[in-house]
């Protein structure tokens, strides 16, 4: 009897073993969080060039629009979705926007007189990146993608703090003063055209 009584004991601590092992098998893993990917010139470029092909103007600008310098004598400002919707919804566009999503992507081409493009800057809402400077990542390109900067950018975070109502973005249509441009691009040729603009008050829309 007493035998008989340790194998079903032994018989029953060996199936509960079994069931344990068995519902374990079956309960559902734990999801590891996706590993974040720091942004690098390199993919920001890479988003760059597929706004170039398939971006859409921003809203409120137009194709080659006048620029401050003879270096940025026509420029282009394109906008990812991201930018584009809450543009578009804001009562005033750009002017009206106090906080861009994560994600929103902003481009402007810069041309020479002769429309040959020159230079592209870019600025990409990263979360985490910056608080201080709402999340901006600050970059500027050669045409073939040779960065000239990137990241944190002193002198772009300061030219762009001058608009911190709309979230560090220049409305398309505005002007900045020919001494704000001269402290922030020491050296270069202001354009005429620019001049000429700015003393008429117009925007520098074509």
């Amino acid at each position: 009897m007493r035998c008989a009584r340790i194998v079903s004991q032994y018989a029953t601590l060996l199936l509960a073993l079994v069931m344990v092992t068995a519902c374990a098998s079956h309960a559902p893993r734990a999801i590891r969080p996706a590993a974040v990917v720091p942004v690098t010139s390199a993919s920001l470029f890479a988003q760059v060039r597929a706004l170039e092909r398939h971006g859409t103007i921003l809203p409120g600008s137009r194709l080659y629009m006048y620029g401050a310098r003879m270096a940025d004598y026509y420029t282009i400002d394109r906008a990812n979705a991201a930018t584009v919707n809450v543009v578009s919804t804001a009562k005033n566009g750009v002017a009206g926007v106090q906080r861009f999503p994560n994600g929103s992507l902003l481009i402007k081409e810069n041309f020479d007189v002769h429309k040959h493009l020159k230079t592209i800057t870019a600025m990409l809402k990263e979360p985490g990146f910056d608080a201080l400077d709402r999340n901006w990542v600050m970059a500027a390109y050669k045409p073939d993608g040779a960065a000239i900067a990137f990241g944190k950018v002193t002198s772009c975070i300061q030219c762009h703090a001058m608009v911190r109502t709309s979230d560090f973005v220049f409305p398309p249509l505005r002007h900045l003063p020919v001494s704000v441009v001269k402290t922030f691009f020491p050296g270069q040729t202001i354009s005429p055209k620019y001049l000429e603009l700015r003393k008429a008050n117009k925007p520098p829309s074509r």
